[in-house]
């Protein structure tokens, strides 16, 4: 233990040192390259994403420049890359991808037990009556399964040719079976040719093959086959649109999961780095991909003070060119995000108050807001620009137009559900002040809590019952519909499934009165909790916004609050 915490220990400082390095040899590159006046921004190197074509573009220019010599070039660029192939934790990076963290607090650690990760909240309990239980198949009479099929198969192909009529309905339950058994690649080839028999029999655009569409979008997530499954997403949304008239309940299914497939494969591929999931027939997608690939530096103009992002690759080069390559933050929007967003518009055309929709839509401009703020904070080229989310919806017109059509449409249900009871009237407001405060609008935030206060005053709530209806908790994420990374609802994982936790952290800090989150110290943490897990876990709690405490009409601050966040993965 001792050895590893030096190794640590020597490993960051001399990270900090080739850092600080670095901080005046980008200063002097960009004053060498960049003409005064046509921009303002300066680039910083971080550990961590360092390349060798990286380190000797600028040590060439570092060595004309100062007459450094080449022993000394060579020796400080293998010195940088072995410090930065060190092991910054226990943890790699794919297995990372799903990581979760929950949260408890002091006064209530027993509803989380690390050993078992069960959680006293929700009941494991089954539901079901003991003579409604049916006992799972054990594998071998899987496989006796499997290979009654196999040979009923082969007998009607012999009997009735390779097309025959019920051949479509063994194949799609010996695909199953495969399913059952493991064998997931197997599994594909067999719901194939399921659906090749039925388009056969049935047409290209049978509606007989949404089960079988599905199945194969099953079996293709299930091998992490995840270019092969948004295929089939779009051919089932496809099939849907074909045969369904517009507003037929089937086909509002089928255009609700393609756009929360869109929005996934979003997630997968800007946060988990699943490039199969890329669109490439689009010119949208070259900015996007490049956003992705962290390709891009963020300068701000001095004539428009407008944002926009440069190339990484052009920064060398003459600088006459540089706007002229250059994209705004509206170009970089994903089209897989384009496509949610367009599909849930078009879902909310016949049910403008469709809350579980607007909530998705919601999630759209803030996960785009996250990866442009990540773009430019945390790059291997970093700015001085200012990154408030006030500042970015104001200069970037797809999180604006965002921002007001959910800040209108949570008005409107706000104001509906008074009609309503004053507790379902009080929560609309506060998705209200949450998603304001989100965009840091604490002074409309304030007046959205305060119109839920009224409504329970005059319920005859007292101030502390309403003290707890609005600050239920010392750290609760907000808006509560937001999915943040790192998090349950990010991962896909339901809240009642109880998955055993690997570790834990003690974290506390200080809460402000806009929701975000001071002077956050680790504490605490389980053995062999990586560095990887705590710099995930920071991210996360500076990222997040919080509910204030909101006491008789006025948002407070606090000091020292403590919790324990376990994690898995």
């Amino acid at each position: 233990m001792a050895a590893t915490l030096l190794k640590r220990t020597i490993s960051s400082f001399a990270i900090f040192i080739i850092t600080k390095l670095f901080h005046f040899f980008d200063w002097y590159v960009m004053r060498k390259f960049s003409p005064a006046g046509n921009c303002r921004f300066w680039i910083i190197t971080e550990p961590g994403d360092v390349n060798v074509w990286t380190l000797l573009t600028r040590f060439k220019t570092l060595r004309h420049s100062f007459q450094i010599t080449s022993n000394f070039c060579v020796a400080l660029i293998t010195t940088c890359l072995l410090i930065f192939s060190l092991p910054a934790s226990g943890q790699s990076s794919s297995q990372l991808r799903a990581l979760f963290f929950d949260q408890t607090y002091p006064d209530s650690t027993n509803r989380i037990l690390l050993s078992s990760g069960n959680r006293e909240t929700f009941s494991t309990a089954s539901t079901v009556s003991t003579d409604e239980l049916q006992p799972e198949p054990t594998n071998a009479e899987i496989l006796d399964d499997i290979r009654n099929y196999e040979a009923n198969i082969n007998g009607m192909i012999e009997e009735s040719g390779t097309f025959a009529q019920g051949l479509s309905q063994e194949y799609m339950a010996l695909g199953t079976l495969y399913l059952q058994a493991g064998d997931q690649e197997q599994s594909v080839e067999t719901f194939e040719n399921a659906m090749h028999i039925q388009r056969v029999n049935e047409g290209l655009f049978s509606l007989n093959q949404i089960q079988i569409v599905r199945k194969l979008i099953e079996a293709n997530k299930a091998t992490r086959n995840f270019g092969e499954a948004d295929k089939y997403h779009e051919y089932l949304y496809y099939l849907m649109a074909q045969n369904l008239e517009p507003g037929d309940d089937d086909l509002i299914t089928a255009t609700l999961e393609w756009a929360d497939w869109n929005l996934e494969a979003y997630r997968r591929l800007a946060f988990n780095l699943e490039d199969d999931l890329a669109v490439s027939s689009n010119n949208q997608s070259v900015g996007a991909s490049m956003l992705r690939r962290g390709e891009l530096v963020a300068i701000e103009d001095d004539k428009f003070s407008e944002i926009r992002f440069i190339p990484r690759s052009s920064m060398l080069g003459s600088s006459s060119g540089l706007m002229a390559q250059s994209y705004t933050a509206d170009q970089l929007v994903d089209p897989r995000l384009k496509t949610a967003d367009e599909l849930y518009e078009k879902l909310l055309e016949t049910d403008e108050s469709n809350q579980e929709v607007l909530r998705k839509k919601a999630n759209i401009i803030q996960l785009f807001n996250t990866q442009i703020e990540n773009q430019i904070e945390n790059n291997i080229f970093r700015t001085t620009l200012s990154t408030t989310t006030n500042r970015l919806v104001r200069s970037v017109s797809f999180l604006r137009k965002g921002y007001a059509d959910n800040r209108e449409s949570l008005t409107t249900i706000a104001e509906t559900k008074e009609q309503e009871s004053p507790e379902a009237a009080a929560n609309a407001w506060l998705d209200l002040g949450d998603w304001e405060l989100l965009f840091e609008r604490t002074q409309r935030a304030e007046t959205a809590y305060s119109n839920a206060r009224d409504i329970l005053l005059t319920a005859g709530r007292t101030e502390t019952e309403i003290t707890r209806f609005i600050s239920p908790e010392q750290a609760l994420f907000i808006p509560q519909y937001i999915d943040y990374e790192d998090t349950r609802k990010f991962q896909s994982i339901p809240e009642e499934t109880d998955i055993p936790y690997i570790g834990y952290i003690d974290i506390s800090f200080n809460k402000r009165r806009n929701g975000t989150l001071r002077n956050i110290r680790f504490e605490s943490s389980s053995e062999n909790t990586g560095q990887q897990v705590q710099r995930r876990l920071r991210s996360l709690l500076r990222n997040v916004k919080v509910r204030p405490l909101f006491i008789d009409g006025e948002l407070q601050e606090q000091a020292n609050i403590q919790v324990r966040y376990y994690y898995s993965y």
